[in-house]
């Protein structure tokens, strides 16, 4: 670096960018120490996932001692004294990788040696300052199956998701965890503190889990069946969880993901990723919905105005569900029922651009919006768009009583709240009946259509009807109260119609008009 003339806060810009390309290029890294140089001085640089940290300005004529010890540790032959996780070993040849292996902890509690199936982590996350979620594909030699192991550094003061999956044990519909290394070193150890940590430091701690693989994220379906069986176990599994106390608060694409082929009802679908989970009773008091936790897109309307609502509510199982109803309505406006992605409608390009009270705004006049354009809703089965829209129906009530009791001082509405909130089961019933009876309905016409492929079923097949919005009212949708892209249809297998779901639409218990 030329002259003495960058001030500091230029310098840590610069040496960010290559800190950053290390944690990137080096997925098994636990910091980054630099040095900058000039004619006179010289600065040491640190990184980890509590952000940095950096020396005052050392004249190397006046110490040389410092800076001849710096350069030693920085080319440290110790892996660990220059921030590798040594946990990881690497296989060599002809100085490139081939092949690695994970040391941690296995499902009685001792060490446990797993080959790595990849030599990159299948997701990471590329910031420097926060969880740096990094996830490896690894192999249990004992069953001879894929293992995941997720390694994050979550805030001191939060509660490790190895809690919440350790409660989860044996629930059909979330991830199964094997084991879990709750607290491998923090980040304020990285920067010896000591016992006199500075003000504002945010310790992180580095957490390690051993969980099961399961399949792609649900958007990487290829049925309009598969999405219903994924989404209706998912549901189920979040049901059970709130009943052992625990409530996701982030529910998404990306954390719904397919079960394995062939699994067996209950876990087509698994909820994964708790980072941002939390202890939750719906019958006792719960701290107000943080607008910063979740993923916009699916967030619920009353999630993403609590940062301006007067009195903000909790953040509730209902506010989960709407996300599963946001994770469907996404998949209805970016692909046709083939999985095939399509140009994102334009509503959702809306939801994309706004954040906060602006996009809650947005979603709540989604909710009492007219049936979908058919450029969407033709790319659908009816019986799968009749559960959309039954979805909806359900949400439109309860999405309105939560607003308007935003707008309420805590006693006031204490007794209406409560009510909402006791009606958990009769909640998720609901929304799991919509779903099974979909189901049942897409499985009926398969079998239909395979009555007519049957050879010597008929001498001439039925002619195949277009696939479009219902525009009469059925069951499963109300008259008057239903809700935009265009792109060239693709060729996709001919659909015979869905039968009738049977199924009388009425409002969830315990929601009174307002």
């Amino acid at each position: 670096m030329e002259g003495d003339e960058l001030s500091v806060d230029e310098q840590l810009v610069r040496v960010a960018i290559y800190a950053r390309q290390l944690f990137i290029h080096q997925p098994n890294r636990r910091f980054v120490r630099e040095l900058t140089l000039t004619g006179h001085h010289l600065r040491l640089f640190h990184f980890d996932r509590s952000g940095a940290q950096y020396t005052p300005f050392l004249d190397i004529h006046d110490d040389p001692h410092t800076f001849v010890r710096l350069v030693l540790g920085l080319s440290s032959p110790n892996e660990s004294d220059i921030g590798l996780d040594t946990s990881i070993r690497w296989l060599t040849i002809n100085g490139r990788k081939a092949g690695g292996a994970l040391m941690t902890r296995g499902v009685d509690n001792s060490e446990t040696l797993y080959p790595l199936l990849r030599l990159e982590p299948f997701f990471s996350r590329s910031h420097i300052c926060g969880r740096s979620t990094t996830c490896w594909s690894v192999l249990d030699n004992g069953t001879d199956q894929e293992l995941l192991v997720k390694s994050s550094w979550r805030l001191e003061d939060k509660t490790s998701e190895h809690v919440y999956l350790q409660e989860a044990v044996g629930t059909a519909g979330v991830v199964q965890m094997v084991s879990c290394e709750p607290d491998r070193g923090r980040t304020g150890d990285l920067r010896g503190f000591g016992n006199t940590v500075p003000a504002g430091f945010q310790n992180r701690v580095d957490t390690r889990v051993v969980i099961k693989c399961y399949g792609q994220p649900v958007r990487e379906f290829n049925s309009p069946k598969q999405v219903l069986c994924a989404l209706r176990d998912a549901i189920a599994g979040h049901m059970a969880l709130v009943k052992k106390g625990t409530l996701h608060r982030d529910v998404s694409t990306q954390n719904i993901v397919l079960g394995k082929p062939g699994a067996e009802p209950g876990n087509r679908g698994v909820l994964i990723d708790f980072d941002m989970a939390t202890h939750y009773r719906a019958d006792d008091i719960n701290p107000p919905a943080d607008w910063r936790i979740g993923t916009r897109l699916y967030q619920s309307a009353m999630v993403l105005s609590s940062g301006d609502a007067p009195y903000p509510l909790p953040h509730s199982h209902l506010d989960d569900i709407e996300s599963f109803f946001y994770v469907l309505t996404d998949i209805i406006h970016a692909y046709d029922q083939g999985g095939i992605l399509r140009s994102l409608g334009s509503e959702l390009k809306l939801w994309n651009m706004y954040d906060g009270r602006r996009l809650g705004t947005l979603k709540r006049a989604f909710l009492i919006e007219q049936p979908l354009p058919k450029s969407i809703s033709s790319r659908w089965p009816k019986a799968f768009m009749d559960v959309f829209y039954a979805f909806r129906d359900f949400l439109r009530p309860i999405a309105r009583q939560k607003m308007i009791l935003c707008d309420e001082e805590p006693e006031e509405r204490a007794e209406d709240l409560k009510a909402l909130m006791l009606s958990t089961d009769d909640h998720y019933n609901f929304v799991i009946r919509v779903f099974d009876e979909g189901i049942a309905a897409l499985e009926m016409a398969e079998a239909e259509e395979a009555d007519v492929a049957r050879p010597g079923s008929s001498s001439s097949p039925p002619a195949t009807p277009t696939l479009r919005p219902q525009t009469t009212r059925t069951p499963l949708k109300r008259s008057s109260e239903e809700c935009s892209d265009s792109q060239p249809a693709l060729k996709r297998p001919k659909t015979p119609r869905p039968a009738r779901i049977r199924h009388h639409l009425r409002s969830p218990p315990n929601l009174r008009g307002r």
